[in-house]
C-alpha cells in the first residue's frame, strides 16, 4: 500500500517581508472572520487589516529571529513521523501550511503527479475547533477534486501517548522551579460566539487539561487563554488576567505550559517567552517558566503513528 499522509499547520512568514502576505491569507479564512460582505468585501477586510497589522507583527518577528519556527518544526514532525511509518509499509509524509507556503492547494498539486492507495490529512491541531481543523479540511475540499477523499483525523485531544508527551515535557522543567509550582495552561483562545454556536474546543481543551493533571496530584492549576484578536468576547480568563489573580492569591512560581500547540511559533517564543514572562516579572513572581510544546517527543511522534495506521485499517 502506498499512502500519503499530508502534516497540516497555520503555518507562519519564513522572512520579514513575508509577514504581510501571510496576514492577509489569515484574515481572508471565512472560518476565522466571518465577515457579511462576501468574498470580495472580506478580500477588501483582509488587505487593510493585514496593512495595518503587518509592521506590529514585524517587529514581534524580528525579535524572534526574524520568521517563525512553525515550518522547520513541522519538517523535523515529518521527518521522525516517515521514519517511523516506513517501518510499517510505504509512506510518505508530506507537509501543508494553512496560511503560507507550502500552502494546501501546492501540496495538493504535488500529489496529483502520482498515484496513492490511501491518502491521510492529520491537522495538527490537538482540539478540534471550526477556525483550525475545519478550515483545513474545507481548504482541503475546495482544491482537492482531483485526488481520492483522504482519510481526515480530525483530533487527537485524549490520545495516551499525546497526553504522556505533555507530562514529560511538563516534568522536563519541574527540576528548575522552586518548591510547588503552580500550572498555567495556555491555550489559544477563539471567539465566544463560536463555542455557544457548537464549536467543541473549549471542552475538548479541558479535556485535555483534566487527562495531564492525572499526573499531579496536589498541584495547583489555571486554565487561561490568549492570543485574541479585536473587541468581540473571546474565551476567558485571558492569561494577562489570570497572572494577576494568582498573584492577589500569593502564587509565586508559575510553570507555563502551551497546551494546545505542538509547535513553537509567535504564540510561545514572544507571547509567553518574551510578553507575559515581563508581565509575570513587573507583577513580582519569583519564576515564570515555560514548558517546550511536544514538537518530536518520541511518545508524541508514536501518537501521530498509532492514529494513522489504525485510520488505514
Amino acid at each position: 500500500m502506498k499512502t500519503a499522509v499530508v502534516l497540516v499547520n497555520l503555518g507562519g512568514p519564513d522572512k520579514l517581508e513575508n509577514v504581510q502576505p501571510f496576514l492577509f491569507n489569515l484574515f481572508s479564512d471565512p472560518d476565522i472572520f466571518k465577515l457579511p460582505f462576501g468574498e470580495k468585501g472580506q478580500e477588501i477586510f483582509a488587505r487593510l487589516i493585514s496593512k495595518y497589522r503587518a509592521p506590529k507583527s514585524a517587529i514581534l518577528y524580528e525579535e524572534i529571529g526574524g520568521s517563525s519556527p512553525l515550518h522547520p518544526n513541522t519538517l523535523d514532525q515529518a521527518a521522525a513521523l516517515q521514519k517511523k511509518l516506513r517501518e510499517v509499509d510505504d509512506f510518505q509524509v508530506h507537509v501543508a501550511q494553512r496560511y503560507w507556503h507550502p500552502l494546501i492547494p501546492e501540496v495538493i498539486e504535488k500529489l496529483s503527479h502520482e498515484t496513492f492507495d490511501k491518502i491521510v490529512l492529520l491537522p495538527l491541531f490537538p482540539q478540534y475547533s471550526n477556525t483550525t481543523t475545519l478550515s483545513v479540511i474545507n481548504e482541503w475540499v475546495r482544491h482537492g477534486e482531483g485526488l481520492i477523499a483522504p482519510i481526515i483525523i480530525q483530533r487527537f485531544h485524549q490520545h495516551p501517548k499525546y497526553i504522556e508527551a505533555c507530562r514529560e515535557r511538563i516534568k522536563e522543567k519541574l527540576d528548575q522551579v522552586s518548591g510547588k509550582p503552580h500550572l498555567v495552561f495556555s491555550a489559544h483562545s477563539i471567539p465566544q460566539s463560536r463555542v455557544k454556536q457548537g464549536d467543541p474546543y473549549q471542552d475538548e481543551i479541558e479535556e485535555t487539561v483534566e487527562l495531564i493533571l492525572e499526573d499531579f496530584h496536589g498541584y495547583g492549576h489555571s486554565l487561561c487563554y490568549q492570543s485574541r484578536v479585536g473587541p468581540t468576547k473571546w474565551l476567558e480568563p485571558n492569561i494577562k488576567d489570570e497572572l494577576k489573580e494568582l498573584k492577589h492569591r500569593g502564587i509565586k512560581n508559575l510553570l507555563v505550559f502551551p497546551v494546545a500547540f505542538v509547535s513553537e511559533h509567535l504564540e510561545t517564543l514572544h507571547e509567553l517567552d518574551i510578553k507575559y514572562r515581563k508581565v509575570a516579572e513587573e507583577l513580582g513572581y519569583n519564576q515564570f517558566i515555560r514548558v517546550n510544546t511536544v514538537q518530536t517527543h518520541p511518545l508524541f511522534i508514536d501518537c501521530l503513528k498509532e492514529l494513522i495506521l489504525e485510520n488505514c485499517q
